[in-house]
């Protein structure tokens, strides 16, 4: 049994067939179906079942293919270990940030990570809150950066900084004239909200969680995973939206006066996210540093109103 063997298996697994598995893995499709046959053989079992389109495990072989996951990760986090023990900061850190985040933060912070750590290649890619958990948990991204609290297992959070919801209200809006906005009057038909399934979302109406139900603004429903296209969409079909702290800062002078302080300064809580096997300690311990030195010292305290729950579970 080796490595390469358990490789090819989890491959065959995720795109349901031989070739594709061998394209994948850049080898031939006949050298493939060899070391597969010779790994069935040595275990005496069936793997894969092959008169079905597309191919996939028998019962046996998704037991032996989700251990065989686990070796692999694990097996790849000796390099990491070597470089740990070098003390030596070099490397690849993939790092999941989900789409409400990373606009705001990583310019914050990316010039002075760089500068800090050459020899580190940075890889950053936006992605939901179940899908950084997931891929953290699967080893295909070394940390996340999400909103929390979150239920989920398996993983160690590492809370950074908090940052208060704002109003952002259209200058057509009655709230729009005054200086901060209390919960009872923002109603959720008045609100343009995030996709569903974003924990943003999520927060959003947990915070309006008492206020009337939403509906079709002027006929007309727009969905998006994108704070800066509510902002947008705000601006031309009146209403308004809920915008994170750190979106307000770059908000022309013109439009400042559309950002609305809520009474209670409901926040959310912004975590690191790791394995609870991770080995990159100083990658992580310097990626945290630079966020923090990035941020306002009060953004890092954490405040005495409530942090609001994403209702994400993992």
């Amino acid at each position: 049994m080796t490595l390469t063997q358990l490789e090819y298996i989890i491959a065959i697994a995720e795109h349901g067939s031989f070739v594709e598995a061998a394209e994948h893995c850049f080898v031939t499709q006949p050298a493939l179906t060899t070391q597969v046959k010779n790994l069935e053989n040595e275990l005496d079992v069936v793997i894969f079942d092959r008169t079905r389109k597309p191919i996939i495990p028998t019962e046996i072989g998704r037991q032996i293919i989700d251990q065989s996951r686990e070796i692999v990760m694990q097996s790849k986090k000796i390099p990491d270990l070597v470089t740990e023990y070098n003390q030596e900061v070099k490397g690849d850190l993939r790092l999941g940030i989900i789409p409400t985040i990373s606009p705001y933060l990583v310019p914050l912070f990316i010039n002075t990570f760089n500068e800090s750590h050459p020899k580190v290649n940075l890889h950053v890619s936006e992605e939901i809150t179940e899908e950084v958990i997931t891929k953290i948990k699967n080893g295909e991204l070394d940390a996340g950066i999400i909103a929390t609290p979150i239920d989920t297992k398996g993983v160690i959070f590492l809370p950074m900084y908090y940052e208060a919801f704002y109003g952002f209200v259209s200058t057509s809006h009655e709230n729009y004239y005054r200086d901060q906005i209390a919960l009872d009057e923002i109603a959720l038909d008045d609100l343009w909200l995030l996709k569903e399934g974003n924990c943003f979302r999520n927060q959003v109406i947990n915070i309006c969680s008492k206020n009337k139900e939403g509906e079709f603004h002027d006929h007309f429903r727009y969905e998006s995973h994108s704070i800066e296209s509510l902002k947008r969409i705000v601006e031309v079909k009146k209403g308004m939206t809920l915008i994170p702290e750190l979106a307000t800062r770059d908000i022309a002078a013109s439009k400042k006066d559309m950002i609305k302080p809520i009474v209670g300064k409901p926040v959310r809580e912004i975590s690191l996210v790791v394995s609870r096997q991770f080995l990159k300690k100083r990658f992580i311990d310097g990626l945290k540093n630079s966020i923090l030195e990035s941020l306002p010292k009060e953004m890092l305290i954490k405040p005495e109103g409530h942090v609001v729950e994403t209702n994400i579970q993992v």
